[in-house]
């Protein structure tokens, strides 16, 4: 039997391009650890004292992006103003794409989560949609089996687009984002199912090299949702724990908005538009 071997995106608006040297690889600071499937991390002030692990699953072996490096920053960066949601906690970086764009595929998310499960990571973000693929379900059957979490963002094309994936596999945490005032983004997509929104829009994450961006997009939520986690301890208890944390929102959110004080606005570190 046979299927197609699809490729996933990044679900957020940032810049895709190489940069900057990657991210130091430093030895891990703390027993809690989240996993990232994503693009490569590249070095930046705010990662400087991060304890960061990165494993390229593409042809070119790990190299930085834009998407990755805003990603990484949003959970652990630390930088003045420029706070993460989960400081202090070991990341590892799985990169699917390699610096390539058509990379990403359902066969390489599977392996990278075979690696960050056998790490023994309790929550994995994945900030990428697709649509449905068998494989993909499989690989994400097997790491909720072992306990870990997977959270994912429910896309940015709308409502009425199809409903994306990962994040609609049974079991895995759906995010949404909201803006600075709490209103779902209307170009939110979504998912068979919706958990958790948090902020997505009026917001700043770190460019590769130096310097910042205003970002917009589930892309940038999911990780937040993905550090309260990771935070709480991961498991099913761990869900429970950050839904007595949201709060209201205004349109789809789900269960409600969680890290809203997470939140970095760009005039406080002079982020690019």
């Amino acid at each position: 039997m046979s299927d197609y071997d699809h490729v996933f995106e990044p679900a957020g608006m940032a810049p895709l391009a190489l940069g900057g040297s990657a991210a130091a690889a430093t030895p891990p600071r703390s027993q809690a650890a989240v996993g990232m499937i994503d693009g490569g991390v590249s070095a930046h002030p705010s990662l400087r004292n991060a304890s960061i692990e990165q494993r390229g699953f593409a042809a070119q072996g790990p190299r930085p992006s834009g998407h990755g490096t805003a990603v990484a920053s949003l959970i652990v960066g630390s930088d003045g103003r420029f706070q993460g949601a989960a400081r202090g906690v070991s990341l590892l970086v799985a990169d699917v794409y390699g610096g390539d764009p058509t990379e990403g595929s359902a066969l390489t998310i599977a392996r990278a989560l075979g690696w960050l499960s056998a790490r023994g990571v309790r929550v994995i973000n994945i900030s990428l949609i697709g649509p449905a693929n068998p494989l993909l379900e499989r690989a994400v059957t097997a790491a909720r089996a072992r306990g870990i979490l997977v959270v994912a963002p429910v896309g940015n094309d709308g409502p009425a687009a199809p409903p994306s994936f990962p994040a609609s596999y049974p079991g895995v945490i759906a995010v949404t984002g909201v803006d600075a005032r709490n209103r779902a983004l209307p170009e939110a997509g979504k998912a068979l199912h919706l958990d958790f929104a948090a902020p997505g829009a009026d917001m700043a994450a770190a460019l590769p090299g130096s310097g910042y961006a205003t970002v917009r997009g589930t892309s940038f939520a999911a990780p937040l949702v993905t550090a309260r986690l990771v935070i709480a301890g991961g498991g099913g208890s761990a869900i429970e724990t950050v839904s007595r944390e949201a709060v209201s929102g205004r349109g789809r959110v789900g269960r409600g908005v969680v890290c809203g004080t997470c939140r970095v606005a760009p005039r406080e570190v002079g982020a690019k538009q």
